[in-house]
């Protein structure tokens, strides 16, 4: 984590910020940092981010500023190969917490980072927020399952309408599977600051066949269920990347 990096996560937070202004704030932010890394020394940078960086990340924890906070490797997917990332119920605890955590970064704790970015050395910034979820909007990412399936998704403008078939067509299916044990929790969530992707579909589950089997599945009871639904989701968020992540260091 580059000083300069980590001072981009900070200016991006501060101007959502400055973008929400005195809009009604969702109740949840997400700030994910996705890292590009040498996956010859992958395990290294897993090693440094736990004995080192997660440490103080959990400080914002138990501070009360951060909700939640993890970390997660690439199992399968696209060119992210690690993923940092924190949530707060108000962007102002967000900023606090990340300005907090690049002092030690850039301080006392500065040569486990430069190694930590030795490994990872670029990486893309997104800050999300809540839109609808099986979890309590103030607990979001707290409890986590082993295994996440992120699809994350281009759409072309009318993304107020993807939310409001999420919520009326995939939510009472996906709550239902959550129900019946089939998956453990699912999250989707709204771009505020970041890159092309508009909006991200988080499902947790046990495994990693279960949670595939379950992609499967849901596709097809989706379908069934309210197939014009779902054809009008997929004609405004016609591009998608998936991605499998293990949760944890290890």
């Amino acid at each position: 984590m580059r000083p300069r990096q980590v001072c981009a996560v900070v200016f991006a937070v501060c101007v959502a910020a400055s973008a929400v202004g005195a809009q009604d704030s969702p109740a949840m932010f997400i700030a994910g940092t996705y890292y590009r890394c040498d996956m010859a020394s992958e395990d290294r940078a897993d090693a440094v981010y736990e004995e080192t960086i997660a440490p103080i990340v959990q400080k914002q924890v138990d501070a009360g500023k951060l909700v939640s906070a993890g970390y997660a490797r690439h199992w399968m997917g696209g060119e992210w190969r690690r993923l940092e990332y924190m949530g707060a119920t108000s962007l102002a605890a967000l900023v606090e917490a990340r300005q907090a955590i690049i002092g030690e970064l850039t301080g006392a704790a500065s040569k486990a980072a430069k190694e930590f970015d030795a490994v990872c050395p670029s990486h893309d910034d997104y800050i999300w927020t809540s839109v609808a979820s099986s979890q309590a909007p103030e607990v979001i990412a707290r409890e986590r399952a082993k295994v996440a399936m992120s699809t994350y998704f281009v759409c072309d403008g009318r993304e107020k309408e993807a939310d409001a078939i999420v919520k009326s067509a995939f939510a009472p299916v996906l709550n239902a599977h959550v129900k019946d044990g089939k998956i453990a929790s699912w999250n989707w969530m709204q771009h505020l600051v970041g890159g092309e992707y508009r909006r991200i579909l988080v499902i947790d589950g046990a495994d990693h066949t279960s949670i595939l089997e379950y992609w499967n599945a849901f596709s097809t009871a989706l379908d069934e269920a309210q197939p014009e639904l779902a054809q009008r989701f997929t004609d405004i968020c016609d591009s998608h990347t998936d991605y499998v992540w293990d949760l944890g260091t290890k």
